[in-house]
């Protein structure tokens, strides 16, 4: 028993030694702290989201009011009288309880103290921070955070000018708390958790996968070797598994040191997220801290087996050389599987078209597209290793001995193939998916942005509540100096355009909208009308004339009734307050006054806010997307690059030994552009192409997003320009001198070489090839079957 733990111990300590025993080692630490934070973050954040989620529910569910009498209760006698009011600050959307208690005994909703008086409001922090001012009331607290969705909230409760609140027009409830969370403030607007915690995955998991597998990878040549030297020594694998596990667990363990302190100060106080600026609440972390503990501690546990599991000895066979077979069949697997999420992606547009954006569509077509990106360097690496057949023979039939080396050296290897495109096939695909997905919403609130920016606040609606009618000349009076008003007189209201079709007695009827202007001769000259001489209301035709109108009315309406009269606005009608002079109208005030006298329920809006405010929910919503999407890509890029590194260091290695028989730096040029440079610019095109394929969910009707070509095109070239440096620095790197070298070895710069070499310095490709020594028989590369340059005709793929 001590002898076994004893063995234990000096294997772990022999892994701890090994990882920093080389160049290559130093990078796969800091890969695997890497990973090991991103990985922390990933599920932490997966926690957390859920917690969230939770916490929220329940808070929601706790301040929404129970709408049941009573039995045998009569309406009059409902402890609580309710009017639901949505408003906007800053494009942001606000709701409003408006509230009146008939009753002493009345029940408090949550995170209020007390009720607010005729005339006052209480506020949650966010919108009290937000300068609403006396806009709902005279403010006399604030609202707890047990009575708010989320610390970040803009909500309220209000009493009434007057106090009272009309039976006929308000929710009678009994109290609060239901066992539903109801549709109030941000439970309203808020994704399920489900599409989060997908869009967590694809953005975020995925990528983080991939620097896991690169980071585990990084260097294994010299890991594989040691593993078959054990495995012929007898080791077991789990012997195998502790060496694998001693030489990464420094790594793993720095990396949940960084990522603990992170955690604690979600756990201490709220933190705002960056870009996105929501707020995350430490009380609902707190609430959940064991299962974000554990999946913090469940890091670096799944890196282990992940370590374990790519660095296992394959068994004895009659290849010498230590890499096994179990990577190249994945490769193979994944490859396979590939048509069939392209195949997801090409069938999701008619599903969205069908059946509409139903939940199941919806995680078929995600499963596509983390499928699509997961598999697509798989199979691309396959297309290069079966080119590399090709390199070999035209090496072969020209004599060109860096072209035949790099052939045999990518033509059996799918794996490493794999992990070096991976990086530029995914970033291509998330990139593409960060610019589509915002762009699919943009167009339905283009036109209210044209408005916007036209006429800003010189023109706004006033929707009247129930009653408001004959309290309108005391808020006009209000208006300050220069203002007009007109009535809109509409049949099917402002927002219903096309018409709508009626069932009658003899048949379905088309019914148009019909729309008459009312108001005094200055009002209406001010809106591009002519005053009618009569009381009748005169059809006039909209035209360029009148872009007030023509801003406010839907296209299908082409002419409008026009008619002199005072204002008398009946129930329905719209009021449009607007500066003759394009002057902006003070809205916050006009927004107050209107509360004030017309009651809860008068909505003042910019016009097109009502599209401009759901634009910018949309917005802030999409903002996780970009954020996320960022992070993914730079994940991606880093693993690109760390692994492109390893891959330079272990070229500068491997093809050292040629430089004893060749004094030309031909052949460096020569392998690293086939080995390097063309892989990563065959694989950024072919991106290109699977970039396009995983955003037809995104591009394709009914959704109508857009891929800019010219950023495709661009991160093409970026990616091949940067392909093609790492392939310069590739071919210059085993030029350079590494410490004392004895004159003529591989990297010296001494120039007393013997006499064959001095023969090759100038020399053709083919002279080299045949001066060398290398194209007796063209059996080097045979000969090399153990070395890194390729396998042997015997070896296994």
């Amino acid at each position: 028993m001590n002898s076994g733990r004893s063995l234990s111990r000096q294997l772990l300590r022999m892994g701890r030694a090994a990882g920093r025993g080389s160049a290559d080692g130093r990078i796969r630490f800091v890969a695997l702290t890497i990973a090991t934070c991103v990985l922390a973050v990933t599920l932490t954040a997966a926690v957390a989201a859920w917690a969230t989620y939770e916490e929220r529910t329940d808070r929601g569910a706790a301040r929404t009011p129970v709408l049941r009498l009573h039995e045998g209760q009569d309406p009059e006698e409902a402890p609580l009288r309710m009017q639901l009011f949505v408003d906007d600050v800053h494009d942001r959307q606000v709701e409003v309880i408006y509230i009146e208690p008939t009753s002493a005994d009345a029940p408090l909703p949550p995170g209020v103290s007390r009720w607010p008086g005729p005339g006052e409001a209480v506020l949650s922090p966010s919108l009290a921070a937000d300068g609403v001012g006396d806009r709902y009331g005279r403010v006399t607290g604030t609202i707890a955070p047990e009575g708010l969705a989320g610390p970040g909230e803009r909500y309220a409760y209000a009493r009434p000018a007057d106090g009272t609140i009309a039976a006929e027009h308000a929710l009678l409830a009994t109290g609060f708390g239901s066992e539903d969370a109801g549709g109030f403030g941000d439970l309203a607007t808020v994704r399920p958790l489900s599409v989060f915690l997908s869009l967590l995955i694809a953005m975020l998991g995925l990528p983080a996968g991939l620097f896991a597998v690169v980071a585990t990878r990084l260097g294994a040549a010299g890991r594989d070797r040691r593993t078959a030297l054990l495995g012929a020594l007898g080791g077991s694998r789990r012997q195998l598994a502790l060496l694998s596990t001693g030489e990464a667990t420094p790594a793993l363990l720095l990396g949940v040191a960084l990522t603990a302190p992170l955690l604690g100060a979600a756990l201490v106080a709220d933190l705002r997220i960056p870009l996105v600026g929501y707020v995350l609440a430490a009380s609902d972390m707190r609430s959940h801290v064991w299962p974000l503990l554990l999946a913090l501690i469940a890091s670096p546990l799944l890196l282990v087996a992940l370590v374990v599991l790519m660095h296992q000895w394959a068994g004895p066979g009659r290849s010498t050389r230590p890499r096994g077979t179990g990577r190249g069949r994945l490769v193979k697997v994944a490859a396979g599987l590939c048509p069939v999420f392209l195949g997801i992606l090409s069938w999701s547009p008619t599903a969205f078209a069908t059946y509409g954006a139903t939940r199941t569509v919806v995680l078929v077509s995600l499963l596509g597209t983390v499928g699509a990106l997961a598999t697509v360097p798989a199979a691309v690496a396959l297309l290069l290793s079966s080119a590399g057949r090709g390199v070999t023979a035209l090496g072969r039939r020209r004599g060109w001995a860096g072209t035949l080396l790099a052939g045999r050296w990518t033509q059996g290897r799918p794996g490493y193939l794999s992990r070096l495109v991976a990086g530029v096939v995914i970033a291509l695909g998330l990139l593409s998916v960060v610019q589509v997905y915002p762009s699919m919403h943009s167009a339905s609130v283009q036109g209210a942005l044209a408005m916007r920016e036209r006429f800003g606040h010189s023109l706004l609606t006033v929707q009247m509540p129930h009653g408001a009618e004959d309290r309108t000349g005391a808020w006009v009076e209000k208006l300050p100096p220069g203002a007009e008003v007109a009535v809109l007189d509409s049949t099917l209201g402002l927002a219903n355009g096309a018409g709508e079709v009626k069932e009658t007695p003899d048949g379905p009827v088309e019914v148009r909208q019909a729309v008459t202007v009312r108001g005094s001769c200055g009002a209406l000259r001010g809106l591009g009308l002519e005053c009618p001489a009569g009381r009748r209301a005169q059809d006039v035709p909209l035209s360029d004339s009148t872009p007030a109108l023509r801003a406010l009315l839907p296209p299908s309406v082409e002419q409008v009734g026009v008619a002199r009269g005072p204002l008398a606005p009946r129930q329905g009608n719209v009021l449009v307050v607007y500066s003759p002079r394009g002057e902006a109208l003070p809205l916050g005030t006009l927004k107050r006054d209107a509360l004030s006298v017309l009651g809860p329920g008068a909505l003042v809006e910019a016009v097109g806010q009502g599209w401009i405010g759901g634009a910018a929910l949309l917005s802030s919503q999409l903002r996780w997307v970009t954020l996320l999407g960022v992070v993914g890509v730079g994940l991606v890029a880093l693993a690109a690059a760390l692994n492109c590194l390893a891959e330079v260091l272990r070229f500068a290695r491997s093809i050292a030994p040629v430089s004893v028989v060749s004094g030309s730096r031909r052949v460096y040029v020569t392998v690293a552009a086939w080995t390097l440079a063309a892989p990563l610019c065959a694989a950024a095109a072919l991106g290109a192409v699977s970039a396009v394929w995983v955003t037809l969910p995104y591009t394709t009707p009914p959704r109508s997003g857009e891929l800019p070509p010219l950023m495709l095109s661009a991160s093409v070239a970026t990616l091949c320009a940067l392909a093609l440096v790492v392939a310069c620095l590739a071919a210059w790197l085993p030029g350079v001198p590494y410490g004392n070298r004895s004159a003529g070895g591989p990297g010296t710069t001494d120039r007393r070489r013997r006499p064959a070499d001095r023969m090759a310095v100038g020399s053709s490709p083919k002279a080299f090839w045949r001066g060398s020594g290398l194209g007796q028989g063209r059996s080097f590369l045979r000969r090399s079957s153990g070395s890194e340059l390729g396998p042997g005709p015997n070896d296994r793929p």
